[in-house]
C-alpha cells in the first residue's frame, strides 16, 4: 500500500507540473506576442493607401499602425473617421482589405444590452455629388461592364448602357437586365443608379419592368422611382462594407427590398471562376419579410451568385444597342440624312481596330444595309446592299468636307 501510494504520489506531481507547463509555455508558442509601430501616411505604400480609399472613400485617417510581429506580419490597421463614426481597416500587405469593422464605444459595449438592429432608410442625398460613371468595390457603372448568370432554367444578362436618364433632380445611368426562362424572354428591366462621389455609395434610383409572354409585354411589375409620390431612393451598394449592415435598396409602397450584408470574407468558384473576399447579402422586403434571398458580389466583377443563377462569364462588351434618342445629335442628323426617310430599325455603338463608331441599320425597300458614322457625325460609309452603297457614294466627299 505504501508503494502504491508513493506511486500515485508521482503521477500527481508529473501531472501537476504538466499543467504548470501548459499555463506559463504553451500561449507563448501558440503565436508570437503582437507588437506593431506607427505609420505616417507619407510612409504608406501606394497599394495600401488606394486600398484605404476604396474601403472608406472620403475618410479622415486617424492612426496608422503596421504589424512587425505576431499573427499577421506585415498587415496595417488604419483607424479611420467617416460620417461621425469611427472604424478600424485591416488591410493586407498585398493591398487586400480583409476587414471593416465600426469602432463602437466603451459605454455600447458594456451596456449589456443587445442592439437592435435597425434598416437605414435615410441616406442625406443632399451631401452627396452624384456622377453617372464609376465604381466602388462591389458594383460597377461604367459602360460596357457586363455580367452573365444562368442556371438551369434561367438566364439574366446584366449589361450597363451608355444611357442615362434624369429621375427628378438625378442624372441616373441606366443599367439593363434581360431574364429567360427556358430560352424564351420573361423580362427586361432598365434600371437606374448613380455613385456619391464622396462615399462612394451606389444609389438606386428606380426601374421600368417589361414582363414579357410569349414574345408580348403583358405587365409592368414593380416598376417604380424615386421621384413618385412617398418614394426615395435606396443603396443598392455601400462604399464601405461593414459586416451585419442593414439598408433599403427600395423605398416605394410598390417596392421595399432591403439588404443585410451576412458575410464579407466569402471565396466561391463560379463557372467564370474563383473569386475571394467576396460579400454575401441577404435580401428581403419590407412587403414580406418573411421571404429571403441570398446574393453573392466579388471585388471589381459584381453580381456573381444570386440564388441559383452562378457567373458564367463577363466582360466588357464591345457594342451596345441604342435607340435614336440616346445619339448625339450630329449622329443622329447624319443617319437621318442617308436613311432618306427609310426606318431606322436599329443603331449599335461599337468599337472597331480601337476607334468608336455607330451603326444604324436601316431598311428600304425591303432589303436591310448599315450606316456608318463616327461619334463626330461623319459619315463612314455603308455596308450591305450594293444597291444602297451605290446610291449613297456620291454623298460620301460632301459630308467629309462638312466636317473639316
Amino acid at each position: 500500500m505504501k508503494l502504491k501510494s508513493s506511486f500515485i504520489c508521482t503521477v500527481l506531481i508529473v501531472v501537476a507540473l504538466s499543467a504548470v507547463s501548459a499555463v506559463f509555455c504553451f500561449p507563448s508558442r501558440a503565436g508570437a506576442q503582437e507588437r506593431k509601430v506607427t505609420v505616417r501616411r507619407s510612409e504608406l505604400p501606394a497599394v495600401i493607401k488606394r486600398a484605404i480609399e476604396q474601403a472608406v472613400p472620403g475618410a479622415r485617417i486617424v492612426k496608422i499602425e503596421k504589424e512587425i510581429e505576431g499573427e499577421d506580419p506585415g498587415q496595417y490597421d488604419v483607424e479611420i473617421h467617416s460620417g461621425q463614426k469611427e472604424y478600424e481597416v485591416e488591410i493586407s500587405p498585398q493591398g487586400e482589405v480583409k476587414e471593416v469593422r465600426e469602432i463602437t464605444s466603451g459605454a455600447e459595449e458594456d451596456s449589456g444590452v443587445e442592439q437592435i438592429k435597425k434598416w437605414t432608410d435615410s441616406f442625406n442625398l443632399e451631401n452627396c455629388t452624384f456622377s453617372t460613371v464609376g465604381r466602388n468595390r462591389f458594383f460597377s457603372l461604367e459602360p460596357g461592364h457586363q455580367l452573365v448568370l444562368q442556371s438551369s432554367e434561367e438566364k439574366v444578362v446584366i449589361t450597363v448602357l451608355d444611357q442615362t436618364k434624369m429621375i427628378g433632380a438625378v442624372r441616373t445611368r441606366v443599367i439593363e437586365e434581360r431574364e429567360e426562362k427556358d430560352g424564351k424572354l420573361a423580362e427586361v428591366s432598365r434600371n437606374f443608379f448613380a455613385v456619391c462621389k464622396e462615399h462612394g455609395d451606389v444609389f438606386y434610383f428606380g426601374e421600368e419592368v417589361d414582363d414579357y409572354k410569349d414574345g408580348k409585354i403583358v405587365a409592368h411589375g414593380g416598376a417604380w422611382r424615386a421621384d413618385e409620390p412617398d418614394s426615395k431612393a435606396g443603396i443598392i451598394m455601400p462604399g464601405t462594407i461593414l459586416l451585419g449592415a442593414r439598408h433599403y435598396q427600395e423605398i416605394s409602397p410598390k417596392a421595399m427590398d432591403r439588404a443585410e450584408i451576412i458575410a464579407d470574407d466569402v471565396t466561391m468558384t463560379t463557372p467564370a471562376g474563383t473569386f475571394k473576399n467576396c460579400i454575401r447579402v441577404e435580401e428581403t422586403s419590407g412587403l414580406d419579410p418573411n421571404e429571403k434571398y441570398y446574393k453573392t458580389y466579388a471585388p471589381g466583377v459584381g453580381l456573381i451568385q444570386d440564388e441559383d443563377l452562378v457567373l458564367v462569364r463577363y466582360a466588357k462588351v464591345a457594342e451596345q444597342s441604342l435607340s435614336m434618342a440616346d445619339v448625339p445629335r450630329r449622329v443622329r442628323a447624319t443617319i437621318r440624312k442617308h436613311a432618306g426617310g427609310a426606318k431606322v430599325r436599329e443603331i449599335v455603338k461599337e468599337t472597331v481596330g480601337g476607334a468608336v463608331r455607330y451603326e444604324a441599320e436601316i431598311i428600304r425597300n425591303g432589303k436591310a444595309f448599315d450606316i456608318l458614322v463616327s461619334t463626330k457625325g461623319k459619315y463612314l460609309g455603308i455596308e450591305g446592299e450594293e444597291e444602297a452603297g451605290q446610291d449613297d457614294d456620291k454623298e460620301t466627299d460632301e459630308d467629309d468636307d462638312s466636317e473639316k
